[in-house]
């Protein structure tokens, strides 16, 4: 494991993973335009047997394993134990037993039997080596299988980071910008780029379809503010703020999101990537 895959498991199994499972309705409403569309371009079958990596708390997971059904199989993979342990128990509540979860890190671990499909929300962007990673991903798929997964595009046309950011870093030294393709959020961003890499990877037919939204942050501009403060983009910066720095932030921050209040909700405005690729 290097330093920094050490760092994101360390992250997602502390701070970052306990956040997400305590948001998890919040985050998943957040981030529902982009599930619906996933699923859609994915269209998973009955029978089939899917892998969703970086799958969280099993959203994803769950609405394939409810589309394959009983003779179908989806197998959930993250590094974070706490967010697997309640897709584990959302998948038993909703009887789902052909859903099941592991921790393994898709770039190197060994991903079970192989599979017809492969999805993922926001899990694929994180890797140290993205063509070592989508290279392991491939040895897993199944002859004609297929991936399908979503990355966000630039930080510009995501108002939903840049609003946050904007006004966190007027109360908190943020640290020199980072390598745009290092390991994050944004790391596929540049679309081009992406293809290219899962074409080295082995992959064929790579293409990506753009895709926009108005995410849901909330009924108020507090509440917005906090859930972004919590686990937006910044949440890593604050957790070093002072109280009053934090304060401040949730000051200003609330003020900027009382204008983005759209039919009872704070509406951010969103875009990603559905970026699909043949085995």
């Amino acid at each position: 494991m290097t330093a920094i895959n050490e760092d994101q498991k360390t992250f997602w199994n502390g701070q970052g993973g306990e956040t997400w499972v305590s948001g998890q309705e919040e985050m998943d409403r957040f981030l529902a335009p982009f599930s619906d569309e996933l699923m859609v371009h994915a269209a998973p079958q009955a029978g089939e047997r899917v892998l969703d990596i970086g799958c969280g708390t099993g959203e994803t997971s769950l609405r394939a394993a409810e589309t394959v059904g009983a003779d179908g199989a989806v197998h959930g993979v993250d590094i974070s134990v706490p967010m697997l342990e309640l897709a584990k128990a959302r998948a038993a509540a909703a009887g789902l037993s052909q859903a099941r979860f592991s921790v393994g890190d898709a770039q190197s671990d060994a991903l079970g039997e192989p599979v017809d499909l492969v999805i993922s929300r926001f899990g694929v962007m994180f890797f140290e080596n993205p063509v070592t990673a989508f290279g392991n991903i491939r040895a897993h798929v199944r002859p004609g299988g297929r991936m399908v997964f979503a990355c966000w595009q630039p930080v510009r046309e995501n108002e939903w980071v840049h609003v946050g950011l904007g006004i966190a870093k007027k109360h908190v030294e943020f640290p020199p910008p980072p390598d745009p393709y290092a390991p994050g959020p944004f790391a596929f961003a540049d679309i081009e780029r992406t293809l290219g890499l899962l074409t080295e990877a082995g992959w064929r037919n790579a293409k990506a379809s753009p895709f926009a939204a108005k995410l849901n942050q909330g009924e108020t501009a507090r509440d917005g503010a906090e859930g972004l403060m919590l686990r937006g983009p910044i949440s890593r910066a604050l957790a070093e703020a002072s109280e009053a720095q934090k304060a401040a932030v949730l000051h200003d921050l609330t003020e900027a999101l009382e204008a983005k209040i759209i039919d009872g909700a704070v509406r951010l405005d969103a875009a990603i990537w559905i970026v699909s690729a043949d085995a």
